[in-house]
């Protein structure tokens, strides 16, 4: 906790650089009235385009500009004109905030950024008028700002993010790790000691697995021998991970011990161990030598990766469709709501309030709701004692001390944080804007129950037609949906055609969106199976990603028999690195089909029972 706190006070310190310094700049600009938006938007940008390297950050910050330009200062001028073009509009963009996380786990941020951003340049209340050139420059000005502190952030070592995920891959950190390094790898220009890594830890990564494997089938003496050596190789690479993260390469790095594996391990087991060796070497090889010519990665393979996504989450099969679907009539409903009480303070609350309990899987849904309900309960008892024995004078006060208290639990204890925003939001509009602090609690409280309900009836609501699947029953298609695609681009690489690769695609990425984000009132995982879940969703991530990226190549290949032994290897059979001659990039990529083949089949027991 005492970790949480402290990590809690330095994002209130930086809370109030971003937001302060954005206020600053639009007083000195004159955006008047719009400087709160113009503060609390770059807040939000910043937080969506944030956790990469610098390049891929500023590009994905330079994208997302229009974006929340058009969703904060769109519904707000159209307002002006109409209220229903306005909230018709400011449902198109919750839906299209909902819908982003379909293209992967770097767009969570970026949705809910959106989302938040816009919800809050809606309902924000402007004492006085604003001209549309000062709804506008807010939005405009805290992308700006964000842009600028991301720069200022990164420019002494851009490329940090990316090799603390490699490190992160090479140590065998969590089950996202490895899909983590590629995508940042491929976001920051790929250099070739880092292509060179990647591809020898993932192949060394893998060959321990299936080390791993066989130790369960040896014997007692054999199994421990062979135990002695995935721990040496283990305890090396991590230390090759310390030197990963290290700004320049080293100068030298001391060789660690290696047991002999003796005469004992059968002749296969054999030629594996000294398989991840090699890979172990070839680690050692690329963090000595460093060599930063960029490497030429098809861009297509990024692209063709993020559309097939899209058009699996673009069906009506898709969860992640159906729940923006359900998001935005949850936030079409509050918004009607909300327009019925033009002018409350609260409205902001309300509406972000419904946005931020509206999430993909029903179990966050209830967790959200008990934590704004059971904050907002608890902040209004503490509050009506605060107006029962204290003076009103002190409310202002209290206000400022809750935010300042609140916000360094915001992760760490998010009850005690929406407990704390109820002195805060009450203390301050009743000082400032002279209503009665005890009409105010009460007021606050319900519209708090009132967004909480809205969101539970349609984060719960079921689509007719559409059935829930168990988590086995969702685990199987996934994986036949992905072992079908393999088969079929194993086919093209030899030359079969290629008309029904487009629907396979389509059919397995939707089938892994639907593993991880089940339809609201599914069944919820075992405690026991939520890290088997999250390994075999990004392992089967990772192979259509891969069947992607071998489809560019063009023509015949020497891939594909190892294409269709990886489809077989889904079901159990055993897969091996392909015996012919690779260049580099198609070593990396069987090394990392392999890695995600075993990441799948570990997973197995736990999901298809």
């Amino acid at each position: 906790m005492v970790k949480g706190l402290i990590k809690g006070v330095g994002m209130l310190g930086f809370v109030v650089v971003v937001v302060g310094a954005t206020a600053g700049i639009g007083v000195a600009v004159g955006l008047g009235n719009t400087v709160v938006l113009a503060g609390l938007t770059a807040l939000f940008c910043f937080i969506a385009a944030t956790g990469g390297p610098l390049r891929s950050d500023l590009v994905l910050l330079a994208c997302y500009a229009p974006l929340v330009v058009a969703g904060v200062a769109g519904p707000r001028l159209l307002g002006a004109v109409s209220d229903v073009a306005a909230i018709a509009l400011l449902t198109v963009v919750v839906f299209v905030a909902a819908l982003l996380p379909a293209l992967g786990s770097r767009f969570v941020t970026v949705g809910l950024g959106l989302g938040m951003a816009s919800v809050f340049g809606y309902g924000f209340q402007l004492t006085g008028t604003a001209s549309a050139g000062q709804i506008i420059g807010a939005p405009a000005l805290a992308v700006g700002v964000a842009i600028v502190l991301r720069l200022l952030l990164g420019v002494g070592d851009p490329g940090k993010p990316t090799r603390e995920a490699l490190a992160d891959a090479l140590a065998g950190g969590g089950q996202d790790t490895a899909e983590r390094a590629v995508r940042l790898w491929l976001a920051d220009r790929p250099r070739k000691w880092q292509t060179r890594l990647l591809g020898a830890g993932v192949r060394a990564r893998a060959t321990a697995a299936i080390l791993d494997d066989r130790r369960r089938a040896l014997g007692e003496d054999q199994a421990g021998a062979l135990r002695t050596i995935l721990d040496a190789a283990d305890a090396e690479l991590a230390v090759l991970a310390d030197a990963v993260r290290a700004k320049d390469a080293p100068d030298h790095l001391p060789a660690a011990e290696r047991p002999d594996p003796g005469a004992g391990l059968p002749g296969e087991t054999r030629r594996l161990v000294d398989e991840l060796w090699s890979g172990v070497d070839a680690v050692r090889d690329a963090v000595l030598t460093r060599d930063e010519s960029v490497v030429d990665i098809p861009r297509a393979a990024v692209r063709a990766a993020l559309r097939h996504e899209a058009e699996g989450a673009l069906s009506w099969r898709s969860a992640q469709l159906r729940h923006a679907v359900r998001c935005a009539i949850g936030m079409l409903l509050a918004l009607v709501v909300a327009r019925f009480r033009p002018g409350d303070p609260l409205t902001v609350s309300f509406l972000m309030t419904t946005f931020a309990v509206l999430q993909p899987e029903w179990r966050d849904t209830l967790s959200k709701a008990w934590q704004r309900v059971g904050g907002a309960l608890g902040g209004a008892v503490v509050l009506a004692l605060v107006l029962w024995l204290l003076p009103p004078g002190v409310l202002l006060p209290l206000a400022l001390v809750a935010l300042l208290a609140g916000f360094p639990l915001m992760r760490s204890r998010p009850t005690v944080f929406n407990g704390c925003m109820v002195l805060m939001s009450v203390g301050v509009n009743s000082a400032t804007k002279h209503l009665d602090a005890r009409t105010l609690l009460v007021e606050y409280v319900l519209l708090m129950v009132l967004a909480v309900v809205i969101a539970l009836l349609f984060g719960f609501a079921a689509v007719p037609g559409v059935r829930k699947p168990s988590l086995a029953e969702r685990f199987a298609e996934a994986v036949d949906t992905t072992r079908a695609l393999l088969t079929e681009v194993a086919g093209a690489l030899d030359g079969a055609p290629r008309g029904r690769l487009a629907p396979r695609f389509r059919a397995a990425a939707r089938a892994q969106q639907d593993l991880r984000a089940p339809e609201p009132g599914s069944k919820p995982p075992e405690p026991g199976q939520q890290a088997a879940l999250d390994a075999a969703a990004e392992g089967l991530r990772g192979l259509a990603a891969s069947a992607g990226a071998l489809l560019l190549r063009g023509g015949p290949t020497p891939m594909a028999g190892f294409t269709s032994t990886a489809a077989l290897a889904l079901g159990g059979a055993p897969i091996t690195a392909p015996d012919v001659p690779l260049d580099e990039e198609q070593r990396l990529v069987a090394d990392t089909v392999i890695a995600d083949v075993l990441r799948v089949r570990h997973a197995a027991p736990a999901l298809a029972g």
